[in-house]
């Protein structure tokens, strides 16, 4: 079975909630089809269809200086999801005479190669892998630009979608011009990244959002887990969480653990300065509203008091509306596509996530042989650890891969935990990087806000300068 922080590490990405049957029209796109490969490196012309939505509204088509094509690289979820996620792009496509095309990652959404059994029979999986889905996006670019006077194709993606947007420039330098990598951790592999950094990322959130808050869920974890060894406690544990069903043995009670982590976490990332639908609906700036709950509460406070406000403060995430009678613990969002990226995490994505002695979880070290087991029960895979630094280069310092390559700019706010590895200092003048003060996991993506930290507008505005610069350039080739 895997471990409360394995699972909390595959379902740490971002997503919004968003009904699967949400439509590209539902949004403002259009929705169409394009018949990708299977397998772009075999021998085989089996194709499938692969979503993806675009909006030309904005489009200058102008065959001697045809607007730029934003494509958003689809990363593990409906393509909606990221529509609604990603409102800056078409509020620039705007300004810039853009046509936005967002395409849907293959095996997740609409586009799946083998249908309804791409996960449930055995090694339809095979071919779902990062590689595979930039092959899908490289081939519909190409036919998208043969239709759009060979347009330059500036790409943008988030979290996942963000690495396979630095990607995509790294490895099809041809079809794509340059790339807004947002919350992008392309390092965080084995051996180049601390694996206890994201959860002391997520710590140090919560201790600077209220007095003692971190100090207090710390304190909280140590009761829980020598209460969840104890049968005799399981009816005030229920009570206390509210759970909605019965807690039989410690693996049931174990759940409220992973239960809580998963709501710290998603908070951390989600830490956005005004109301929001992400994940579950929340309140602006969730993190310090969470340690509100905490506002009667000491580390002198008895240990039930402290899991009673634990559960307050969890609810922030879980039942911020109110709406929900009990806590299901055992519940996830059937929205997001966890199969895929399940599978993604014991292949080519083996993102290495731990807890220790300077955070506020449960101490679960990062373990490899862990890792192993799971998935070979799970998929009868091993994990691929040194896929990123074969395909696409990985270093403890990142100027020694990215110095190779231009055109990027790869964009983190300081409360995000994927910052752990992440790019956050600019290696050349053709490969920036910056920090933004104050701002959650690739903010910058969304809709600009009143609300939004001073630095995530400057943010954006580098981010526009570094379009203009790059399209400047082209359109001077081009001319010549």
């Amino acid at each position: 079975m895997m471990s409360p922080f394995f699972r909390a590490l595959l379902l740490a990405s971002l997503f919004a909630v968003i009904s699967s049957e949400t439509t590209c029209e539902d949004l403002g796109y259009t929705e169409s089809n394009y018949d990708a490969y299977i397998d772009h490196y075999g021998y085989t012309n089996q194709t499938f269809k692969m979503r993806y939505c675009f909006k030309d509204k904005h489009w200058r088509n102008n065959p001697a200086n045809p607007g730029p094509i934003f494509f958003y690289c689809g990363n593990e979820a409906p393509i909606t999801t990221f529509i609604a996620a990603s409102g800056y792009i078409d509020y620039l496509a705007e300004d810039m005479g853009a046509l936005v095309v967002f395409g849907e990652h293959r095996y997740f959404g609409k586009s799946m190669p083998f249908g309804r059994e791409s996960f449930t029979k055995k090694n339809n999986t095979r071919y779902l892998s990062p590689h595979q889905a930039l092959g899908d996006y490289a081939y519909l670019l190409s036919a998208l630009k043969q239709l759009h006077y060979n347009a330059p194709v500036i790409a943008w993606g988030g979290s996942y979608g963000g690495m396979l947007s630095a990607w995509f420039r790294m490895k099809y330098p041809n079809i794509v011009l340059g790339s807004i990598a947002a919350s992008a951790p392309i390092m965080h592999f084995e051996g180049t990244v601390d694996p206890e950094l994201f959860y002391e990322i997520v710590t140090n959130d919560y201790a600077n959002a209220g007095p003692e808050c971190s100090a207090i869920i710390r304190q909280g974890f140590d009761s829980l887990q020598k209460f969840v060894k104890d049968p005799n406690v399981y009816y005030e544990l229920r009570e206390t969480f509210n759970v909605c069903e019965e807690i039989i043995d410690e693996s049931d009670a174990q759940k409220i653990t992973s239960w809580l982590e998963n709501a710290y976490v998603y908070m951390a990332m989600t830490d956005y300065p005004y109301k929001t639908n992400f994940l579950n609906p929340m309140p602006g700036n969730p993190v310090k509203v969470s340690c509100d709950a905490f506002q009667n509460i000491t580390l002198n406070s008895g240990a039930w008091d402290v899991l009673k406000a634990m559960r307050k403060s969890a609810e922030v995430y879980y039942n911020y509306k109110g709406d929900k009678t009990c806590n299901n613990i055992r519940g996830g969002n059937s929205n997001l596509g966890e199969e895929g990226w399940d599978y993604l995490s014991c292949t080519t994505l083996a993102i290495p996530n731990g807890t220790g002695n300077k955070d506020m979880f449960p101490s679960n070290p990062w373990s490899k042989s862990a890792l192993d087991s799971y998935c070979i029960a799970a998929w009868g895979v091993s994990p691929q650890y040194n896929y990123a630094a074969d395909f696409y280069g990985t270093s403890e310092q990142p100027v020694n891969v990215l110095q190779y390559f231009s055109n990027i700019v790869f964009s983190n706010g300081s409360l995000d935990p994927w910052q752990s590895g992440a790019v956050l200092m600019s290696v050349s003048e053709n490969v920036i990087a910056f920090v933004m003060e104050g701002a959650a996991h690739h903010l910058d993506l969304r809709t600009p806000n009143a609300a939004d930290p001073i630095e995530v507008h400057q943010g954006r505005e580098i981010e526009k300068l570094a379009i203009q610069h790059w399209l400047e350039i082209d359109a001077l080739e081009r001319s010549s």
